[in-house]
């Protein structure tokens, strides 16, 4: 089944409510009454619900009490612009290797690791530490082998994207691969720091494969608020790489030859996936929980 929301998650959801509200908004008093309303709106949520299926409620609340589409508009160019800025150092790292798909899956898996939130800039010795730690980590899970072999030999490829930043790091994963047959897709409508449209063009995804919506502004891939359109892509594709602990959470229970790829962030996702904290995973829809 897919990861349901326990009470150890309202305070994440919490934090998250407090924060979007004031990327929101400086005004003390609106502040006061959109975290009443969250509270409100927590209080009588429905915890047989996937996390972000009750974050999406969250965003929804101070969207319409601030009128403000999309408050990490700003945040998440600046998390693009640092991890354009790590390009060379990945090159690098990829000229070295001696196999550049797994060096390259590795990185994307950096790209769900690096919070960069954190800083607005990261000097080169932070750079190598953090992608020096991707290439060497363990990778909990299925062998990256068995993604390249399902790639090779699928005729459509869905890769479902995480964060904005994170979105320079996928761009080089799926350069080591043909991308001819690979479909991104990114937020419907902005979503916490989700990639959409406009944030995955900023990091150049759109010149390495074709770039969609699923119609849905939920920090996952709720398919019963996405597009019908994307639902009926989703349902053809032959392969599908799904980014981060969201589509994780939103999708673990399905059918469809799902490879997920994320960094285990919380206990809820460690316990419901096996793996502990920290953990890097590559890891198969039908060999999961």
């Amino acid at each position: 089944m897919n990861v349901k929301a326990e009470l150890e998650c309202l305070p994440c959801l919490v934090r998250q409510a407090r924060e979007v509200a004031m990327m929101s908004t400086d005004d003390s008093q609106l502040l006061r009454k959109i975290m009443r309303n969250c509270f409100a709106y927590m209080s009588e949520t429905d915890l047989d619900r996937s996390p972000p299926e009750i974050a999406q409620g969250i965003g929804r609340i101070v969207k319409s009490m601030t009128g403000i589409e999309d408050p990490y508009r700003e945040v998440k160019s600046l998390h693009t612009a640092a991890a354009l800025d790590m390009l060379p150092e990945m090159e690098k790292i990829l000229r070295k290797s001696g196999d550049p798909f797994e060096a390259g899956l590795r990185l994307a898996i950096a790209g769900n690791i690096i919070d960069l939130g954190a800083k607005q800039s990261i000097s080169d010795e932070d750079i190598c530490a953090i992608l020096n730690e991707a290439m060497e980590q363990p990778l909990c899970g299925a062998d990256p082998r068995q993604l390249k072999a399902e790639i090779d030999k699928a005729g459509s490829v869905l890769y479902l994207a995480d964060n904005a930043g994170e979105t320079v790091f996928d761009r080089v994963f799926l350069e080591q691969f043909t991308s001819e047959k690979v479909t991104v897709v990114v937020r419907g409508a902005p979503a916490i720091n989700d990639a959409t449209l406009y944030d995955a063009r900023e990091a150049g995804l759109h010149r390495v494969a074709r770039l969609i919506d699923n119609g849905s502004g939920a920090p996952a891939t709720v398919l019963s608020d996405c597009s019908g359109e994307f639902r009926d892509i989703f349902q053809k594709a032959d392969m599908i790489i799904a980014k981060g602990q969201g589509n994780y959470e939103s999708l673990s229970s399905s059918d469809a030859n799902i490879f997920f790829l994320f960094r285990v962030k919380c206990n809820l996702v460690a316990e419901h996936s096996g793996f502990p904290l920290g953990s890097l995973v590559l890891l198969r829809a039908m060999d999961g929980n």
